[in-house]
């Protein structure tokens, strides 16, 4: 199971670090949001040096998608808001039209040629790896659960990057005093980072 994209824009805090016990509980006790819990993934993030977009390739059965979650306004360490919308995941083979939108939001260089036959994974994949500058592939496994509260939802997850194995939760509404007001009622402790998914694979991955 995988679980489907949002739609419309959507504010999200995120952040890495120890997950204690009362936090756990706490975040158990809302409601299980549509099914989604201990959900497994399988991402590759495209990690560009001057681009925060959130860009991925997701595992799909026995198949892969390209994702787009387009980061519209945030500053590092607050809530950001995403335009998120299943008109933004693709199936592949893409046409080289999706490379060029990909390439730009990215901030790169295509070396590749502009025409031919649509792209597999693993050739778009390789036309970014090949960009000015190159788009680094940093590979995710994630375990995610979602609960609902009003106004929005939290995500819990276990993560794996290449270099670290973490925990990560997440706040998310369309509002974003409602983001601001469940982060102030949450037990968070001591030792997370507020980082987005781009951020962490530049330290992690």
């Amino acid at each position: 199971m995988t679980k489907q994209p949002e739609e419309g824009e959507i504010w999200e805090w995120r952040a890495f670090g120890p997950l204690t016990r009362e936090l756990d509980a706490t975040v158990h006790a809302y409601p299980i949001r549509m099914s989604l819990i201990n959900i497994e993934g399988r991402d590759i993030y495209f990690i560009a040096p001057e681009s925060d977009q959130n860009i991925k390739l997701r595992k799909y059965n026995d198949h892969w998608l390209l994702k787009f979650k387009l980061l519209l306004e945030g500053s590092s360490g607050e809530a950001e808001l995403y335009n998120e919308s299943a008109a933004y995941t693709y199936s592949f083979p893409v046409d080289h039209e999706t490379l060029k939108t990909t390439s730009g939001l990215l901030r790169v260089k295509l070396n590749h040629p502009q025409t031919g036959p649509p792209l597999s994974a693993d050739e778009f994949s390789d036309a970014l790896a090949n960009a000015s500058p190159p788009v680094v592939r940093a590979e995710v496994q994630k375990k995610r659960s979602q609960f609902e509260f009003d106004g929005g939802w939290i995500e819990l997850a276990e993560v794996w990057f290449a270099k670290q194995h973490t925990n990560s939760i997440s706040i998310h509404s369309p509002n974003r005093e409602v983001v601001d007001l469940m982060r102030k009622r949450l037990p968070m402790g001591e030792g997370w980072k507020v980082l987005n998914y781009v951020e962490a694979c530049r330290r992690w991955a």
